[in-house]
């Protein structure tokens, strides 16, 4: 079979197995390679230590063939995970706690990674190949949004997204790599999308013509990534980040964002950055909900069954997890069974109690109070300490009781320093 032939056949399989983006480009090293470096090297990395590994490999994935037949290919692909938005009520009702939409579904990297082997094998029952090729689900030591821009699967958002001037950003990416040498696609280093594709005139974005004119910011500062890295004008992603996560254009600092602390952190949230995470209970989708290219997208089915929506993983109510029927943020076997497959468990039932807390906090109705009492006597300090300081939310917005008699108890039964902290702080704080 021709190299074209086979890409030909590559990508057709990619679409029949539930892909909706395929594309391949030659085995190189990743463009910002050094600039991932840097950052590394300015702490952003935080708790995830992971990042820090393998540097070798994110800079050349061609060592990740590890002693078997070189990689010449990379095969990138793209799952559109949009199904719907939020209405504005929802959004705004404090007594729910939001939830990032990847997380509406079952995991996908466990959906989407033996669709890759599944993959790799239909390559290799046509060239006859015996070793593996390395399919990676943005787990693995790979700069996947260098090579999706590379790919032409989307360009690289001043918010650090990858984003199709159709499907918008809310993509999950993959990789396969294999040692076939394939007929590669077109780089593409500057996109220039006609305003058609986006359905007229985007405020803030340049004028017909100059629509996703972009190219990914490889000579420019950490802060400063050169003229022609933009998304025209517009800076809506960055102005609307509540806990200002964007040192600038494309330079994030996790340390500040709501997705990095309700997701990967297993310390307790910084307390000068709680009262901004709102009701974000797991992950952050603010910088993609107001961008632009988000803004016209219309519903759909995914054509993988396991990434639908679960209706009762939209928005859940803060309250329903402390229900002696649902006691899911209190109870181990309770939160593994209700967030069986779901990617909250990511975050472990102890963080996702911390984060709940925090919600109820910030909601600061004396309707919570019952629950912030439950979660101040869990087993775990960290969701303890958090409930302690929602409690003294409670306390100063309506000079609760209640809630500086459980402050008390707390503060006096309590032999974890950080809790007894909490606890103090927060009668402090009311008095």
């Amino acid at each position: 079979m021709s190299d074209r032939c086979l890409t030909a056949a590559i990508k057709s399989e990619a679409r029949g197995l539930g892909f909706d983006f395929c594309r391949i480009v030659g085995v190189e090293e990743a463009a910002h390679a050094d600039f991932f470096v840097r950052w590394l090297g300015l702490g952003r990395a935080g708790e995830m230590e992971y990042l820090s590994r393998h540097a070798d490999k994110r800079r050349s994935p061609a060592l990740l063939a590890e002693g078997g037949a070189p990689f010449r290919s990379l095969i990138v692909l793209g799952v559109d995970y949009h199904r719907f938005d939020l209405s504005p009520q929802v959004l705004a009702d404090p007594a729910r706690g939001i939830i990032a939409r990847y997380a509406w579904s079952d995991d996908y990297h466990e959906i989407v990674r033996p669709l890759l082997y599944e993959l790799d094998g239909f390559v290799r029952a046509r060239t006859g190949r015996k070793t593996l090729g390395k399919g990676l689900v943005d787990t693995g030591p790979v700069l996947e949004r260098d090579w999706a821009h590379r790919a032409g699967l989307g360009f690289t958002g001043k918010n650090c997204c990858t984003i199709h001037p159709r499907q918008g950003s809310w993509l999950f990416l993959a990789t396969l790599l294999v040692p076939e040498k394939l007929t590669y696609d077109p780089v593409i280093d500057v996109w220039d999308v006609p305003a058609s594709s986006v359905g007229g005139v985007i405020d803030g974005l340049p004028a017909s013509g100059e629509y996703g004119r972009w190219r990914l910011p490889v000579n420019g500062s950490d802060t400063d990534p050169g003229p022609e890295a933009t998304c025209g004008q517009c800076t809506r992603c960055l102005d609307a980040c509540p806990t200002d996560a964007f040192i600038g254009p494309f330079h994030l600092d996790p340390l500040r964002c709501i997705a990095y602390w309700t997701i990967e952190a297993r310390r307790p949230i910084p307390r000068q950055l709680r009262s901004k995470f709102g009701n974000r209970i797991f992950g952050c989708d603010i910088c993609q909900e107001v961008c632009p290219w988000n803004q016209r997208l219309a519903g759909r089915t995914p054509m993988l069954e396991g990434l639908r929506a679960r209706r009762e993983r939209v928005a859940p109510p803060l309250l329903e997890g402390f229900d002696p029927g649902t006691p899911y943020w209190l109870e181990p076997r309770a939160f593994a069974e209700r967030w069986r497959r779901s990617p909250l468990k990511r975050a472990k039932r102890a963080g996702m109690l911390r984060n709940v807390c925090v919600a109820l906090g910030n909601w600061g109705d004396p309707a919570a109070f019952w629950a912030l009492q439950a979660a101040s006597a869990d087993s775990s300090p960290l969701a303890r300490g958090h409930a302690g300081w929602a409690l003294g939310q409670l306390l100063r917005r309506h000079r609760d009781g209640r809630a500086a008699s459980c402050l008390r108890a707390l503060l006096a039964a309590e032999q974890d320093t950080r809790v007894r902290e909490e606890a103090a702080v927060a009668l402090d704080g009311a008095a």
